[in-house]
Formats: structure tokens, C-alpha cells, sequence
């Protein structure tokens, strides 16, 4: 039991101060006036003009067990810890698998998955690959979405890249269908997230397997669509045309690539930023050898959420790519995560108004960073 007294809340939405009653896991009250009686818990005490409340992050695109080899063994990138996604407010992610699924596969990914949940992050996986036709765990795409708790999905389905499979509108389509089905059969939205490329045809495939209504286009969640100004084009059409969801990945640049696509979009309700966190990130020369590869950080998420509120916007739409979006995109909106309201998951983040330094984490209701 935790109860966090006078916090300036966006929930996403400004609440207002208000208290937090903390049972386990969940949320059980935001009011303005909670005296619990009868039981024992913890307390902490905030400034509500020094504080304000939001919920945790969400990372929707982490390679959890690392990514990498395009440059041989030696290019293979290490796993992520819990700790390095708490410190920068990450309290739920979502790990894939990219280039290498030899390897790499998807029950040691399962395992990372479940590790991260015994220390408190909200964690999940996707099936699949880069490559197509896909790998699973039980041999069948659909009966890892209907069987295994964890898994969302597929992805990362690489798409107009040539470490990819060539995938057909129609191949992606019969597959996002399949997808659809399973996630109905186990209350999941069931997501396929599109590694976009830099090959000319671009998200041709996804504007062709949706052209006849038949596949919801926000089954579909094409990502590292900012990697170049086409393809940027692109994700905006997508959104303006189809109400689909793009996924930026985070750099330097993303704020202003973010407010850029506020003032053509009106909002950043279909737009999200994930880190690819823990990934590589290859450069390659015009004959497709490797010439460079970096790992990814894990904190993108932060920086680009305290840039967008340098640059003025409020907290709450500051929240929409980090945070409220995600939830959406992924469907774990249903559950409650992107929000802070009575039953909702535990995982909120406190930062400092003035400094915007996160001084306190709870993630799946305990305290797991305490700067104050």
C-alpha cells in the first residue's frame, strides 16, 4: 500500500493536485481527499507547485536481448537491464526481434520478457522478424498470439529493406488478417509493426493490403517512418488517409520532426516515438556493405518528452508520442496503461517542474527510483 499525497497530475489529462492510493498493483483512488483506515501503508509527500505526475512511458519497440550482427559476431549489440529503462521513465516495453532471428530467438526474448516483469516493468513481446515467412515459438503465428500471454503481435516485418524478405501487399495482408483473428481470439488488438527501409517502393504494401477495407489499417504500425523525407510523407498520407498509426524512432531530431507534424496534423493522436532501443543502428555504403554500427539508446523517450515541453507544447500532448499513443497504437489501452485513473496499472513518473529531472518511478506499484 502507497499513498502519494498533493501531486499535480496529468493523467493525461490536468486533474489537477490530487492524492494517489496505491494497492499492489493498481491504482485504487485519485481523489483530493484520501485517509485510508485500518490498514497500514507508506506515504509520500509532494510539493504541488514543485511537482507534477504523469504516466510511465512506453517504449513500443525494444530490442530487449539485443540486435545487431549485419557486421558479423562481433557487431552483435548486448541486452538491456531494467534499471537503465526505470531511470529514464520507461515503466512498460515491448521487445522484438530485428535482422537476426539465427541467433537470437524468441523463447530466450519470452524469458527477457518475463524477467523484466519479476522487476516490475510491464513487458511484452512480438513473434516474427525481419524475415518472412515468420518464426515462432510454437509454430504457428496465430497460436503464439492466442497461447503466449506476452506476445501482441509480429514484427518487426521488414518492409522496402534488403535485409527483408520482398514481403507482397498480399502476403502482408493475409498475414495482418491472421493476426486480426488471433487478437480477437485473445482479447489482444493484435499489431503488426513494419520495419520501414529505405527502398524506393516505400509503404506501397501497406497502402495496397488496405486498399480494400477489409484490413483496419491500425493493425499496421509501420515504424522508423522518419528516416527519410519520403517516407515521412508517406506516414503523414497514412495518417491523413487511412487513420493509421506511425512509429518515429528517437534521435536529436525527433522533437522538431514532432512539432513539425502537430502543426500539419492538428495532433499527435496517431503519432508515436519508440527508442529501438538496445538495436543497432547500421550505416551502409551504396552497395549495401556495413561501414558503421552503433547500439541504440533507451532513453529517447525522456529527452524527446522534455524537448517538446522546451518547445511550449503542455504535458498532455508532450504525452501523446511517449505515452498515450503507444497505448492505442499497441492496444494496451484496454488495460489501462497510458493513463493514471482509479484501476488503471501503478506506473507513474514525478519530475521536477522546474528542472524536469524525474525524481520518482513506480512502476507496477512499487517504488523504484527516489531522487527527492
Amino acid at each position: 500500500m502507497l499513498l502519494l499525497r498533493n501531486l499535480h497530475i496529468f493523467s493525461p489529462e490536468n486533474i489537477g493536485v490530487n492524492h494517489v492510493f496505491i494497492c499492489n498493483e493498481q491504482i485504487c483512488e485519485i481523489s483530493k481527499s484520501i485517509i485510508p483506515g485500518g490498514i497500514e501503508y507508506d506515504t509520500i509527500n509532494f510539493d504541488p507547485g514543485k511537482h507534477f505526475a504523469v504516466p510511465g512511458f512506453i517504449d513500443g519497440h525494444v530490442h530487449l536481448i539485443g540486435g545487431g550482427g549485419e557486421g558479423g559476431y562481433i557487431t552483435r549489440t548486448r541486452e538491456g537491464t531494467p534499471e537503465e529503462f526505470l531511470n529514464c521513465g520507461t515503466t512498460a516495453v515491448l521487445g522484438l526481434l530485428g535482422t537476426d532471428a539465427i541467433t537470437r530467438d524468441h523463447i530466450s526474448l519470452l524469458a527477457k520478457v518475463r524477467a523484466f516483469r519479476e522487476e516490475g516493468i510491464s513487458a511484452w513481446m512480438l513473434t516474427g522478424s525481419y524475415k518472412y515467412p515468420i518464426k515462432t515459438i510454437t509454430g504457428d503465428h496465430m497460436k503464439d498470439l492466442v497461447l503466449i500471454p506476452e506476445v501482441l503481435g509480429v514484427g518487426e516485418l521488414a518492409i522496402a529493406d534488403h535485409r527483408g524478405s520482398a514481403v507482397t501487399a498480399s502476403e502482408l495482408k493475409r498475414l495482418s488478417l491472421n493476426i486480426r483473428v488471433a487478437g480477437m481470439i485473445s482479447g489482444k488488438k493484435g499489431a503488426i509493426v513494419c520495419h520501414m527501409g529505405n527502398a524506393p517502393e516505400g509503404m506501397a504494401a501497406l497502402f495496397e493490403a488496405t486498399d480494400d477495407g477489409t484490413l483496419p489499417p491500425t493493425h499496421l504500425i509501420p515504424t522508423h517512418v522518419s528516416r527519410n523525407e519520403k517516407l515521412l510523407e508517406e506516414g503523414i498520407r497514412w495518417i491523413k488517409e487511412k487513420q493509421g498509426f506511425i512509429d518515429l524512432t528517437a534521435n536529436e531530431k525527433t522533437a522538431k520532426v514532432l512539432s513539425e507534424l502537430k502543426k500539419e496534423l492538428g495532433n499527435l493522436d496517431n503519432v508515436c516515438v519508440s527508442t529501438d532501443g538496445l538495436g543497432s543502428l547500421p550505416v551502409f555504403d551504396e552497395s549495401g556493405t556495413l561501414i558503421e554500427l552503433k547500439s541504440s539508446p533507451v532513453d529517447g523517450l525522456l529527452k524527446t518528452f522534455r524537448e517538446l515541453l522546451r518547445q511550449g507544447l503542455n504535458v498532455e500532448e508532450a504525452l501523446k508520442p511517449v505515452c498515450t499513443t503507444p497505448a492505442k497504437a499497441l492496444g494496451i489501452d484496454r488495460w489501462g496503461y497510458g493513463t493514471l485513473s482509479k484501476k488503471s496499472p501503478a506506473s507513474l513518473l514525478v519530475f521536477n517542474a522546474e528542472t524536469l529531472e524525474i525524481e520518482v518511478v513506480v512502476s507496477s506499484g512499487k517504488v523504484k527510483v527516489n531522487h527527492l
